[in-house]
């Protein structure tokens, strides 16, 4: 199901467990606060949620972390924090994670490294730094990582790309110089 036309509300959201056997779930235009993950939460077969445009909470990645097939979550205008992220231990599915949050800084690397199922990352005006970076550059089964406004200098890149050469790297949408994963996107 993909809605990108028109706005969709809490109570547009509520008869969707009737629909039991939905896998993507794709909500652009979304105005949707935590009180919708109630019953989205109860998607037992979901493998994509995104929700754009909504301010989803702590609150509703606790929510979130008990949709155990989810494998893929893109939550670019979310309002969580560390603690929030840290309840997606509960998907041992998520592969992808798409992210961004002004309540999130450079801490969330911790948690997130946590995530041992990641295999791409994806976080948006996150203020990562060198730290971070390092951090999460070691997730073990990370394949891809897009960092957007982060705070990772030049010396940062450069240890990226000589401890993970492996790692395909875009940075602010386009691949770093250094990428040797670089490919065109077309």
């Amino acid at each position: 199901l993909e809605v990108t036309q028109f706005v969709v509300t809490d109570e547009m959201i509520e008869n969707l467990p009737t629909v039991p056997w939905l896998e993507t779930l794709i909500l652009d235009e979304g105005r949707l606060t935590d009180q919708a993950l109630d019953s989205i939460k109860q998607l037992s077969k979901l493998r994509h949620l995104r929700i754009r445009k909504s301010p989803i909470t702590d609150r509703g990645l606790k929510q979130i972390s008990q949709i155990g097939s989810l494998w893929y979550l893109n939550l670019p205008h979310a309002e969580c924090t560390a603690e929030g992220i840290s309840y997606l231990q509960d998907l041992p599915s998520l592969r992808q994670l798409r992210l961004g949050s002004p309540r999130l800084g450079n801490e969330v690397s911790k948690v997130i490294a946590e995530l041992s199922s990641l295999r791409s990352l994806h976080l948006i005006g996150i203020p990562i730094t060198d730290e971070g970076l390092k951090i999460l550059a070691r997730m073990p089964r990370l394949q891809s990582l897009y960092l957007d406004d982060s705070m990772v200098t030049e010396d940062g890149w450069e240890w990226l790309f000589e401890e993970a050469p492996n790692l395909h790297v875009h940075v602010n949408q386009k691949h770093h110089d250094r990428d040797t994963q670089s490919h065109d996107h077309n």
